[in-house]
């Protein structure tokens, strides 16, 4: 075993990074080897159950999948186990004549694999939720609540955008801290409709990400993602703005739908922050039109 960080370890992180929807690095920071440790769990390796902290791990993202494709909805298939999962768990336990005791064990998981071979290989019920479950909003950004976090280097486009949304009696929250953690603790605990993140980057890109993993992507997420690149690349085509499905840590810990802007370098994007500000502002205001979300059901 080589015990330095070499070129092939270098490639090989990338390659997972690459493979797991995150930031393709090539460096191991702490969400790569959260990703890496949480990756070494499979279904059947341990119970799972409610338990504080959360069990975390691939194990349970596959749960959270074959409950949904079973019909048991279990929200976004994030991998944490909390308490709408366990609840889900044990509702199928009742349902299939098993003791109700919210344990993934080996007579369970034998109950669900059997289930779920009927299945098929769909999205599950928790996206169909998802497309089908809400309602006409309207356009009353007044009724919105959006956290704006930046991790670094926009302070003028998050006070942009911030000063555009209150004009229309939005009421925003804000952040700038490096820790996603942070991020997402303050969106949960704001009980937010929307989470917009924005971080800078040094080479050249304009990216806005979404939350999506296998059997699951939020889908007013993709929906404000889309009309965000859509009115940059009217106003701003040099940009070149892509939509992009991400596992990023803030887009799974929030619980709302949520969004990050990654943009770069920052002195190609600094004389435009007041143009960026006005094209995400404009999406969310059509992003409550176009999206049948029912606010605060999440």
């Amino acid at each position: 075993m080589v015990d330095t960080f070499c070129e092939t370890t270098r490639q090989a992180v990338a390659q997972f990074q690459k493979i797991r929807a995150l930031r393709v690095s090539g460096v191991c920071d702490d969400t790569t080897w959260l990703t890496l440790v949480e990756s070494s769990f499979k279904l059947g390796d341990r119970l799972l159950y409610l338990v504080t902290p959360l069990l975390r791990g691939d194990d349970v993202a596959r749960l959270q999948l074959l409950l949904s494709r079973v019909g048991f909805d279990c929200g976004r298939v994030d991998g944490f186990l909390g308490p709408k999962t366990a609840k889900v768990l044990t509702d199928f336990q009742q349902n299939c004549g098993l003791i109700p005791d919210g344990i993934c064990g080996p007579q369970t998981l034998q109950a669900l694999r059997r289930a779920s071979r009927n299945s098929g290989l769909g999205p599950g019920v928790g996206i169909v939720r998802e497309r089908h479950t809400a309602k006409y909003f309207g356009a009353e950004l007044a009724k919105l609540r959006v956290v704006i976090g930046q991790f670094n280097q926009f302070d003028r486009l998050t006070a942009d955008l911030a000063e555009r949304l209150r004009a229309r009696h939005t009421d925003v929250a804000m952040i700038n801290d490096p820790d996603p953690q942070r991020h997402a603790r303050l969106a949960n605990d704001f009980a937010a409709h929307l989470y917009i993140g924005v971080e800078s980057h040094d080479v050249q890109i304009c990216e806005l990400a979404y939350y999506h993993t296998e059997g699951f992507h939020s889908v007013p997420a993709h929906i404000y993602a889309t009309l965000a690149t859509e009115a940059i690349d009217r106003s701003a085509p040099w940009f070149k703005p892509v939509v992009r499905g991400m596992r990023l840590q803030v887009l799974r810990e929030t619980t709302m739908p949520a969004v990050v802007c990654s943009l770069g370098p920052v002195t190609r994007v600094t004389p435009h922050c007041a143009v960026l500000a006005d094209d995400l502002a404009k999406a969310l205001a059509m992003w409550t039109k176009t999206t049948s979300m029912k606010f605060g059901a999440r």
